[in-house]
Formats: C-alpha cells, structure tokens, sequence
C-alpha cells in the first residue's frame, strides 16, 4: 500500500539493499507511526525512547536492540520530551539475504509473508545479546566508513543477524486463518490511518472510524490504542498538529487560515491544542523561526 504511512526508504545501491541510519532526534521530535516492507534493526545509542512496534509499547535505554518484521506499524518519541535520543537503524530489504538459493527462500519466505515473526525486542541479558550488538554496530561501521569490500562485509554482516534472529528469536508461528484475520484487520487499520494522515481537516468520529474497520466502537477504541500506542482522539490531534506546525515553519499563511486548514473551530481552540502539545503557541514557534 503506497500511502502517507507507507514509508519508501531510499536504498542508494539496488545491488545491496539496505541504508543505515544515524540520527540524532532533537528534544520534542519524534518518529511518526508508519510500516515498509523491509526489516529493520533498531540500536539506541542513547536517550530513552518509547518505541510502539505492531501496536506493543517498548519502553528503551542505551543499548537495547529492538526488531521491526515487515509490514509493523512502528513508530518513536522521547520518553523524557525534554531529552535528545540517538539511534542506529538497519534497514534491509530480504533480497540482500541471498534469494536464488531455494534453501534461503525456504527460510526467509514465512518472515516476508508474515507467517513466521521475530521478537520486537532482545534483551541485554540475553545470551546473544553481545553477538547481535557488536554484529550491528559492526555492520553500521562498514556501511558508514564504506572501506574497500565493504559491499561484501555488509551483506555477510546483515546474514549472520537475520540468521541468528531466526533461530533464537523465532516467537510463535500463526496458523493459515490466524493470519488471514490479522492480515485483513491490519489492512483496514492501515487504510484508516492513512485517510487520517490525508486529511486532517476533516472531522472522523470514532463512530464513523469503527464502521470503517467493521467493529464496534468499543471495540475499535481498544484496538486503535493497541496498534497505534495513543487514543484515537490523541492520535487524530497530533496529526492536525504535526500539519500545523509544518505549515507554520514553512509557509506563510496566517495563524488563522492555518487553523482552519487543520480544522479547528476557533483561533483559541488551535492555540490552546498547540501549546498542550508544543509547549508553546503557534505565534511564540513561528517568532522563534525568525529570531
């Protein structure tokens, strides 16, 4: 699904599939809630960051490995607002894992198709731990300072990882209709968010939003929460307010036609939401741009 959730992480090198990720995220940003086709490996270098993976929270501290199978809704912010966080990101598409071989397609064919998952997180006292942290750090090395074969290492590095995942890390294998079900309610969801994250002006009741999802408001409101790790007014809210603070840092459309834009009522309304969840108003932010 080609969508605003659906992030297409740029791999530079169609022969080597994968990109390294370094970045530091400032006091107060965070890591929207999207889903790619690729697997990820996360490191937290530092800060505390609570990741939501497939709907899961995962409250994280230096040196926590994290892994996000194909097609999970994952998404980061600060767990302190006021503290920088930095992490590494291994992404890679399964392609970089050697598919010609029908014994290598054997293996990873479950993790790509969603019938075989991974454990979200490694824990530092696990046994594997040591291997799997120096194995990615390794990997971001190479990437990163590009020495001679570094193509090679890189590859060779990123097979031994999902190796390793796979069979220590394997977590409990659904059946044919359990994954049709999750298959199809994750779909929905998806679609949902995404008309969400399209058009923020307009107002979605949850009322209106369980019907798209075929459940019961109640229901959808605990299902919402799980997948997403905020209550759909929460979430509906940063959305608008996400919009807004981009247009107001890059645009010059006037505090008043850019609340109307995100679809608040009055002025004082989009004010009172921005600074609940900016800390500061909308006029203080776009003065600060320009000091």
């Amino acid at each position: 699904m080609r969508s605003d959730l659906w992030e297409n992480t740029v791999m530079t090198d169609p022969a080597l599939p994968i990109n390294v990720f370094h970045p530091t995220f400032r006091p107060g940003c965070s890591l929207r809630l999207h889903w790619h086709e690729h697997f990820e490996l996360i490191y937290v270098e530092s800060g505390e960051v609570l990741y939501t993976i497939g709907g899961q929270p995962f409250p994280t501290k230096p040196g926590d490995l994290l892994f996000v199978n194909s097609g999970e809704l994952h998404a980061a912010a600060a767990v302190r607002p006021n503290e920088p966080f930095t992490v590494y990101a291994l992404v890679f598409n399964s392609s970089i894992l050697g598919l010609k071989e029908p014994h290598i397609v054997d293996l990873v064919a479950p993790y790509t198709n969603g019938m075989s998952m991974i454990a979200n997180r490694i824990e530092q006292t696990d046994p594997w731990y040591p291997l799997l942290k120096n194995t990615t750090l390794r990997l971001a090395e190479e990437f990163e300072r590009k020495p001679r074969g570094y193509e090679l290492a890189v590859r060779a590095h990123c097979q031994l990882l999902f190796t390793w995942l796979c069979r220590e890390f394997t977590v409990m294998q659904r059946s044919d209709s359990e994954m049709n079900a999750f298959r199809a309610r994750t779909d929905l969801f998806k679609e949902l968010l995404t008309l969400l994250e399209s058009d923020v002006a307009q107002r979605v009741t949850v009322e209106q939003a369980a019907a798209r999802v075929h459940m019961s408001p109640y229901h959808f409101c605990r299902m919402f929460k799980k997948m997403t790790g905020q209550t759909f007014v929460q979430y509906t809210n940063l959305n608008r307010i996400n919009k807004a603070e981009y247009l107001l840092k890059n645009t010059t459309m006037s505090v008043t036609d850019i609340a109307a834009e995100i679809g608040c009522s009055s002025i004082n309304s989009f004010s009172k939401l921005f600074r609940q969840l900016r800390g500061v108003t909308p006029r203080d932010l776009r003065k600060g741009q320009t000091i």
